[in-house]
């Protein structure tokens, strides 16, 4: 007999799984990974309200096709398959599943997964149990829950854990010191600020809307950034943020090493995370003098400076985000070398 939890997230949970495999991935390796993040699906989400974007990937059709097959056989029902022909990204691909849930059905929560199976089915009731409970107690729709990783480093290696959290701080400082401080008292209980890079996230429906739309306008003001292949988690979240939402944050596996990696900007982080930063300021239309302080205070509390090449990667980071914010060069960095 399922629970009453069972009951109520087959009832009013949708989720939707972004689909794209690199190139030379074996059918049957894609497949592997669809069944991996499917399996007992059934158990939580009706599988009338999964949606799986495949994202401008011609080699992921069958395995998706096959996956949807088995479901059906499994269970009675299939899962919605939405073949986008041109890739577009991730954030593309987020925002066109949470869009199809939202115009299609009647689900009060969306969760957005990874296809790589990094995002363990039975993480979704928590935190969906922990959405509703906000809800509740905040009294208002505008809630969302971030599945966080227990260490950003080790699934995701060392710079890029660093430069993730660098992400968070700025994002917080930022906004904070624009007079729109987010509300973090359900996020502090187990860290500094939540893993908003996670991809794993509840929202309600107003929430998902919010994300959706959030990323469909940054394309469309600056589509030569091509924000949706870089912005699907940091755009979506300090919009969220910046309009008042209150997210809450629970812990989360994860693998020790990504299975696959949509990550692009593996041999250029500074371009990769400086993109990032430079949009934030951009968008909010903050002046060097506010953006410097908050930017190098974060920077200096890295310790990706102790490692080697750790400097350099910072130093050209800063100079990405002075050319692409306010076409200057960044100012003198910060002090190296001081004793503490």
């Amino acid at each position: 007999m399922p629970s009453v939890l069972s009951q109520r997230l087959r009832r009013d949970l949708g989720m939707t799984v972004a689909v794209w495999f690199a190139p030379d991935t074996a059918p049957e390796t894609a497949l592997g990974f669809l069944r991996q993040t499917l399996d007992d699906a059934e158990l939580f989400v009706d599988p009338q309200n999964v949606v799986l974007v495949v994202d401008g990937c011609p080699g992921a059709v069958d395995p998706v096709l096959r996956a949807a097959e088995e479901m059906q056989e499994r269970c009675g029902s299939s899962p919605r398959v939405d073949v986008q022909e041109q890739n577009l990204g991730q954030g593309g691909a987020v925002a066109r599943g949470l869009e199809v849930l939202l115009d299609t059905t009647e689900a009060q929560y969306l969760c957005t997964r990874d296809v790589d199976g990094d995002h363990d089915l039975y993480d979704l009731p928590q935190l969906a149990r922990r959405l509703e409970q906000l809800r509740d107690s905040e009294g208002q729709e505008g809630v969302f829950v971030v599945g966080s990783r227990a260490d950003r480093h080790r699934p995701m290696g060392y710079a890029r854990g660093e430069l993730e959290e660098l992400l968070n701080e700025v994002t917080v400082q930022t906004l904070t010191a624009l007079g729109s401080p987010p509300d973090l008292r359900h996020c502090r209980l187990y860290e500094g600020y939540a893993d908003f890079q996670s991809g794993y996230k509840v929202y309600t429906r107003q929430t998902a809307q919010e994300a959706a739309q959030a990323l469909r306008v940054a394309d469309a003001t600056e589509p030569s950034e091509e924000v949706l292949r870089w912005g699907v988690q940091f755009i979506s979240t300090v919009e969220l943020l910046r309009q008042g939402a209150v997210p809450a944050s629970v812990n989360r596996l994860t693998y020790d090493q990504q299975p696959q990696t949509t990550f692009e900007g593996h041999d250029d982080l500074p371009r990769a995370f400086g993109r990032q930063l430079a949009w934030l300021f951009r968008h909010l239309q903050v002046r060097p003098e506010l953006a410097w302080p908050i930017l190098d205070t974060a920077l200096a509390g890295t310790l990706l400076a102790t490692v080697p090449g750790g400097s350099e990667t910072l130093l050209n980071l800063r100079e990405y985000v002075a050319q692409h914010t306010w076409r200057q060069s960044a100012p003198r960095p910060w002090p190296r070398g001081m004793m503490f």
